[in-house]
């Protein structure tokens, strides 16, 4: 997006507006607004509050990354395209666009061409191309999949970068967000060939990167970098959300541990809670009918039976779950046999509560 400096003074506007206008809605006598008006007026500010608060933010945080490029922090490459050349890229890109399958350019190239040329700026975590700005962060969303480098040979070349966005959460119609895949294309001048075979290294992973909360250098110094996938069997030290061979999903030894950690405390906390509960009904269920405690189950020695089960599923899937995180953070490994398992027991816990539910109505 070009002009993103405007676009997000605009979206503070509304943003703005809408902190004032949704609580006028409450503060307007019914003298001056009745009821449709003052539903209209909430509708427009909690819209325009989230819609507004929303795009402010994400536009400010493309202004930052333009305004780093141009204070020349971190940059890989920077050259200038003269119109004629652009307006070969142009025509190849329309071309690229035509074969079957391709992934589309997300960079929007403008009809009219600058006389004076663009100026193409390529930094370690942004790119700006004719006054556009594309966020690349090392750790995020984007994620860059492949860099590929086309020689043009006596042509123009450009630099490919695939890119990945998980999609996730629901449309207005409730159907889940998919992944989608495009691309970012822009040429390179024969001048700037050493840049570009910089820059197409960086973006693969091919050079050691920042040590950080989500990854290490990437270059194998660190085996807790080391990601598998559970199905194909393919191994990198490099940060990658997704198996590039069959598609999984990836996690490094650092972040299996992470996770163990959070399944060993889920784990003690369902543990414990259950152990609490089977020693208050246990004593009732092995005896129903009798007073134990001053308590007793009035249910059938089948109901009993029935609970007892239900009971030892929840501390089996409590158990499973405090072992399986143990197993994680010793040895920064993921099973999924052990992962189906504990989602079985929950499916059937759930339809088991539907069933009740049923019966009971």
């Amino acid at each position: 997006m070009r002009n993103v400096g405007l676009w997000r003074n605009r979206a503070l506007f509304v943003f703005i507006s809408g902190t004032i206008v949704a609580p006028a809605a409450f503060l307007l006598p019914e003298m001056l607004a009745g009821d449709t008006a003052k539903a209209m007026l909430l509708g427009y500010g909690v819209t325009a509050i989230i819609f507004g608060g929303l795009f402010a933010w994400i536009w400010h945080r493309d202004q930052r990354a333009m305004a780093a490029l141009d204070r020349g922090e971190e940059i890989l490459g920077h050259w200038h395209i003269d119109a004629e050349s652009w307006r070969q890229f142009k025509l190849l890109n329309d071309e690229i666009h035509r074969q079957p399958g391709v992934l589309l350019n997300e960079l929007s190239l403008r009809d009219e061409i600058p006389t004076d040329g663009i100026e193409i700026i390529v930094g370690k975590t942004a790119i700006q191309i004719d006054g556009s700005i594309h966020r690349l962060p090392v750790h995020g969303t984007p994620e860059v999949t492949s860099s590929l480098l086309h020689d043009g040979g006596n042509g123009l070349s450009y630099i490919e970068l695939l890119l990945y966005y998980p999609g996730g959460g629901q449309g207005a119609s409730g159907v889940p967000h998919s992944p989608t895949r495009t691309a970012l294309r822009f040429p390179v001048p024969g001048t700037a060939w050493r840049e570009a075979r910089k820059i197409s290294a960086h973006f693969c992973g091919l050079l050691p990167g920042k040590p950080d909360f989500f990854h290490g250098r990437g270059d194998g110094s660190d085996p807790e970098d080391l990601s598998r996938c559970g199905l194909c069997g393919y191994e990198t030290h490099q940060f990658k959300s997704r198996c590039p061979q069959c598609g999984a999903g990836l996690q490094s030894r650092r972040w299996s541990r992470r996770f163990g950690l959070g399944l060993v405390v889920c784990g003690l906390f369902l543990s414990g809670l259950m152990g609490a509960v089977c020693y208050y009904t246990l004593p009732m269920l092995l005896y129903p009918g009798v007073e134990i405690g001053g308590t007793r189950f009035s249910g059938s020695p089948a109901q009993a039976l029935m609970v007892l089960g239900i009971l030892m599923l929840v501390m089996a899937f409590s158990l499973t779950t405090l072992l399986y995180g143990l197993w994680q953070m010793k040895t920064g490994k993921s099973s999924r046999r052990v992962a189906y398992f504990m989602l079985g027991i929950f499916v059937f816990l759930l339809l088991l509560a539907k069933l009740i539910e049923m019966r009971g109505m």
